[in-house]
Formats: structure tokens, sequence, C-alpha cells
């Protein structure tokens, strides 16, 4: 009995270990005090390239309230930025949701979608007077950016006005301009290396847990030991 217990509770640990090695990563966290105060109805492109392949598991947008509310319509996606062509799904996002990262981002999971080593753009569209985005030229820090422990690397921001989503192509001097690779809070995503097994929700975890445990019980009651 012993020994099953001891593998129930071996194959527990296993499985919290695998959740936590394989946790999403938000690429762009956005903390607090980022809106500038206005909106901006144009595409905000943040450009990044992807060094060893990453699975994309949700996209996110930046809530500079933090009431996780977002009073009008966004609208996310990511791009290559070679060819152009969107490589995941659109995400719009109006209503409320569950804030996330650091507390200003809300974030909508998608069929996952794996993105070979190339050039990418996380592109948002849809700010306005009620829903802000961050500039680091108008009193912001810019997002927390994460690599995935050098998965990713960041460089640089495009933006237009064009009001419907598009992969910007404006805005040639942000190449140069200081802090360049988080110029903006407003589109983010979430992602894990591209191996990396599926992580269990939090709820499946905690409930598979518990069935581990009444098992358990329920052979050391069986055995009587």
């Amino acid at each position: 009995m012993k020994r099953v217990l001891a593998v129930c509770v071996l194959a527990l640990v296993t499985l919290l270990g695998v959740a936590s090695v394989n946790a999403s990563t938000v690429a762009y966290a956005d903390p607090a005090n980022q809106g500038v105060g206005f909106g901006f109805p144009g595409n905000l492109g943040l450009n990044f390239n992807v060094l060893s392949p990453i699975t994309v598991t949700d996209l996110g947008v930046f809530n500079a309230v933090g009431d996780g509310v977002i009073n009008g319509s966004i609208s996310v996606v990511i791009y290559n930025t070679l060819s152009l062509a969107q490589v995941t799904p659109v995400v719009t996002f109006h209503g409320t949701y569950t804030p996330a990262g650091l507390g200003f981002d809300v974030f909508q999971a998608i069929a996952p979608v794996t993105l070979g080593a190339g050039s990418y753009q996380v592109v948002a569209v849809g700010f306005s007077a009620t829903d802000f985005f961050g500039n680091i030229y108008y009193g912001s820090t810019g997002p927390v950016l994460n690599n995935g422990g050098g998965l990713l690397s960041f460089n640089g921001a495009n933006w237009d006005y064009n009001t419907t989503l598009d992969s910007p192509v404006g805005c040639v001097s942000c190449v140069v301009m200081p802090a360049q690779s988080s110029q903006f809070d407003a589109g983010t995503f979430q992602f894990t290396p591209a191996n990396s097994a599926p992580v269990p929700e939090p709820g499946a975890l905690g409930l598979l847990g518990t069935s581990v445990i009444a098992a358990a019980t329920m052979l050391r009651r069986k055995f009587g030991r």
C-alpha cells in the first residue's frame, strides 16, 4: 500500500512540475499607469523575432484601467512581417474579461498556433477615448518584455492611421527611437515552447490532484493500511 501511495504522490508532483515548467509566458506584459489619456484608432504593431519555435495559446490586449472592461471593440492578430499574412486568428475584445499578466492585460484563448523561426508582428487596432493605449513618448514606460528564455527577440514598433486591421508599415523612424522594442502598450500574446506538453487548466490540475488523493485513500482503506 505504501508503494501505491508513493506512486500516486509522485504522479501528482510530476504533473505539477510539468505545469510549472511549461506555463505560458506573456510576451508583452503591461504594468499600471501606462494609458496616455487618449485613444488612437489606427493599427499599433509590435515587432518580434521567433528564434526557436513557439506555440501561441492566447492573444491579448492592453487594459489601461485594469478592471478587465474593454468598452469599445479592439481586434488583435499576429502577422508574418515578410509575407504580411495573418498567422493567427483575429480576436476581437469587447466586454468584461479577467485581468491577467501584471493586471493590465486581458486575454482570449485561441486554437494553438505554432510559429517557426522568423519575423512577426502582434497588431492591435481600435483603441479610443474609452480604451487608452500606452506610448512611451506620452509618459508610459512600455510593456515588460519576456523572451521565454531566449525563444524571442524584440525589434521595434510600427503604426498607421488605418482603422481596419492590417500590418502597419508606417512610422519608419520607430526603428531608431529609444526603447523601441517596448514603444506601445497595445497587443500582446501568451506562448509556450513549441515542443512543450499542453498545460492543464488550473481547475483541471486541482480536480486531478483531488482524484489522485481520493484514489490513494480508497486503496488504503481497502487494504487496511
